[in-house]
């Protein structure tokens, strides 16, 4: 439960939870509030002063759909073994400053999850009704940052950064994969930066009646084929108010669906695509997705014409 700071704050109202906030520290030495502390795996992390070492030791210490949330204090976490078993269900996982319900998109949360072990996703969600927010999501080449199963319906990922700039540019390095049905789940308000031709950032396979929203995705450099996949299994997935930004050679497509499989598959409502994204939704085949309002951008200077409306997937 939360207490009073020296200036009135309370530490426990991040978020406002009845549950037990668990810190964790990004090194074995870190700071708060001008001290100095170690960290441990054998503290009990209820307290800033008492933070724990490893996101793994705080998965292992909550307790299922109780309002306890994991709080990770501002720096680079790495894991150094196995994925995290994201396992318990009902957990929130966040970073600081949190500012919930607000609908920003945040550039760069000041906690981030990484690892470093080789070919090896951070995370593997396999309960319900996980929330993470506020963190950056940095995967390892050729791996996935954050996977989802069949079980963990009902998680939410929300003001959340994916680095794409940080890996060697691989095709099989990705940020969030739905691997089974985690229906009803929301993924809203990313932001990620991408420099090469990397994976896909989204990849939903098998997953039903959930949403996509308000993503920022943005391309440096290089020629990146596919930003958010459709893949087999998905069913009335909406993607609503993304844009896809691309200063690169070219963005191949925004929204894959080459590998969707169902009638319908994705809803997809009012994205924009700037003009080097060569096609803004592709792939689709017959009753496979709606479009309503998704516009491809051009150069008004140079083309003297406005964005063109997508109406038909090739």
């Amino acid at each position: 439960m939360g207490f009073l700071t020296k200036y009135g704050t309370p530490w426990g109202a991040i978020p406002m939870t009845a549950g037990r906030i668990f810190w964790v520290a990004p090194a074995a030495s870190y700071t708060v509030d001008g001290r100095a502390y170690s960290a441990s795996d054998d503290n009990d992390g209820l307290s800033p002063e008492r933070a724990l070492l490893t996101v793994a030791r705080a998965w292992a210490l909550v307790t299922a759909d109780v309002g306890d949330t994991i709080l990770l204090l501002p720096g680079t976490h790495t894991v150094s073994t196995a994925s995290v078993a994201a396992s318990t269900a009902g957990v929130s996982m966040i970073g600081l400053p949190y500012y919930p319900g607000t609908g920003l998109v945040p550039l760069s949360p000041q906690a981030c999850i990484t690892t470093d072990v080789t070919a090896d996703q951070i995370m593997n969600l396999t309960a319900a009704r996980i929330e993470i927010a506020n963190v950056t999501i940095r995967p390892i080449t050729a791996a996935s940052g954050i996977d989802l199963t069949s079980a963990a319906s009902q998680t939410w990922i929300h003001d959340c950064r994916i680095d794409f700039s940080t890996p060697t540019v691989s095709a099989a390095t990705y940020g969030i994969s739905v691997l089974g049905n985690a229906q009803f789940s929301k993924f809203e308000n990313i932001y990620v930066d991408c420099d090469g031709a990397q994976g896909a950032a989204l990849a939903l396979h098998l997953i039903t009646d959930s949403v996509v929203r308000n993503w920022e995705v943005h391309q440096s450099a290089g020629t990146w084929v596919s930003a958010i996949m459709v893949e087999q299994g998905a069913r009335r997935v909406s993607i609503d108010r993304c844009r896809f930004l691309c200063a690169g050679t070219a963005m191949t497509q925004a929204i894959d669906g080459l590998r969707a499989d169902g009638t319908p598959s994705a809803y997809i409502t009012d994205c924009r695509f700037s003009r080097l994204v060569t096609k803004g939704v592709d792939g689709f085949g017959a009753n496979e997705a709606e479009l309503s309002e998704n516009y491809l951008g051009y150069n008004t200077a140079r083309d003297n014409i406005e964005a063109t409306l997508i109406s038909v997937i090739t």
